[in-house]
């Protein structure tokens, strides 16, 4: 389970780090350097300048942590972990905000929609802190039994 750990806790950290440039993104007004989703200038890989560079930096710290969230289902399903229902919360929530950042864009940073992706994120965040709280317990078959406790 030692990898349900390191990828839980790297994701809540990445998730901080998204946040972070998240908020950078939004003060140093480059929330519509791509005015498109989820391409940017219906490219891929846009020219990497200036605040492209910015905002598409931050869609990729996103892309990087949707890829932990969905290792993280896989692995808690696999090994049938009690974190698994948290691993499922998270991935539906990362969902529902990659739709909101999209429409954050594709709605021009309406306020309301802002407001939504940035409580979202909180919601999302917590998940992953939940989620690294169980990863950190033993599981209980990894717990000592009171038998080898006495020993």
């Amino acid at each position: 389970m030692r990898a349900i750990r390191v990828l839980s806790l790297a994701a809540v950290v990445g998730t901080i780090f998204a946040a972070m440039m998240g908020s950078y993104v939004r003060g140093m007004g480059a929330g519509l350097a791509c005015p498109d989703w989820p391409l940017c200038y219906g490219r891929l890989i846009p020219p990497l300048e200036g605040l492209v560079l910015l905002e598409w930096g931050h869609r990729m710290v996103v892309v990087v942590i949707g890829l932990m969230v969905l290792g993280l289902l896989a692995l808690t399903w696999l090994h049938r972990t009690r974190a698994r229902y948290w691993a499922l919360i998270a991935s539906v929530l990362l969902l529902i905000q990659a739709v909101l950042g999209g429409l954050t864009v594709i709605l021009q940073l309406r306020p309301v929609v802002v407001a939504i992706h940035q409580g979202m994120a909180l919601v999302f965040f917590g998940s992953l802190v939940v989620l690294a709280v169980l990863s950190l317990q033993p599981e209980p078959e990894e717990a000592a039994s009171p038998r080898e406790l006495r020993a």
